[in-house]
């Protein structure tokens, strides 16, 4: 991610973020709880203060199963109904059929909706127990390996969803030919927007229709992450042919250059002694 960044604000007083458990060195600012957080401050019965009704955000990082931690927190102190959690938007994760992703938790997208012609969004949701996740975090922000995840499985469901005939969703296999992208700013596991703006497309053939798009991520209404993809979706069987086939070129050509770097360089014999 770029350096030259502004440093995240601290939320009103008035605004609550949850964000996952992994992300507790961003909860360091104000308006910003982890899941366990908040729980330790239902049970101490610091929260919530005053008699106001309290509206919490999930952020980055929060599950449907979290959600329910919590809730379930509130109710045994009486607390439910002083609270509303906006957790809508979880239950809008894409399925595996137009996402492409056979666990949940590596879906990083909602289903995508239309906004105008050829324009579509979707909201960004990271869980904790994401594939991307498993083994990278530093700092306060997200890995930009996300950013490009969650634009690859977006232009893949807007495809699905939008464009494919419906004979063709689910049973379709997507190639990228070219996948650029151009970090703008840090993503922070706050709520988020991943859009799809598709330029162009046909189909030359009707086993296949090519794409080309235009996608970012966005938060607080500026782009994070700016990315320009052409691709492919191919009927399943013609795909699995020209994978075949090129699988064995590949197999031929890596046979080939062995041998020769065999007969260049033969082995030797080493005669070890006790």
């Amino acid at each position: 991610m770029p350096h030259e960044t502004s440093q995240v604000t601290d939320a009103r007083p008035d605004t609550l973020f949850l964000v996952g458990d992994v992300f507790s060195e961003f909860a360091g600012h104000q308006g910003v709880l982890t899941v366990s957080q908040l729980a330790r401050l239902i049970r101490n019965g610091a929260f919530p203060e005053g008699a106001d009704m309290v509206r919490v955000t999930p952020g980055q990082g929060v599950s449907l199963f979290d959600v329910q931690f919590v809730r379930d927190t509130l109710a045994r102190r009486g607390l439910a109904h002083r609270v509303v959690i906006d957790d809508e938007v979880l239950h809008a994760r894409a399925g595996r059929e137009i996402a492409h992703k056979h666990r949940p938790e590596n879906v990083l997208i909602s289903r995508p909706r239309p906004v105008r012609a050829g324009l579509f969004e979707a909201d960004l949701l990271v869980d904790a127990d994401n594939e991307v996740m498993s083994d990278h975090l530093t700092g306060q922000h997200m890995q930009g390996m996300l950013a490009m995840e969650a634009g690859r499985q977006m232009f893949i469901a807007v495809a699905e969803q939008f464009y494919l005939p419906p004979e063709a969703v689910g049973d379709s296999y997507f190639v990228i030919d070219t996948f650029a992208t151009r970090y703008r700013n840090f993503l922070f596991p706050l709520p988020a927007v991943v859009r799809c703006d598709v330029l162009a497309h046909r189909s030359p053939h009707r086993t296949r229709t090519t794409f080309h798009c235009e996608l970012s991520v966005n938060q607080g209404g500026s782009a994070t992450a700016e990315l320009e993809v052409r691709f492919t979706a191919f009927a399943t069987d013609v795909s699995h042919t020209k994978e075949t086939r090129a699988a064995e070129r590949s197999l031929q050509d890596c046979a080939a250059l062995e041998a020769a770097a065999a007969a260049a360089h033969p082995a030797r014999t080493e005669v070890r002694t006790p």
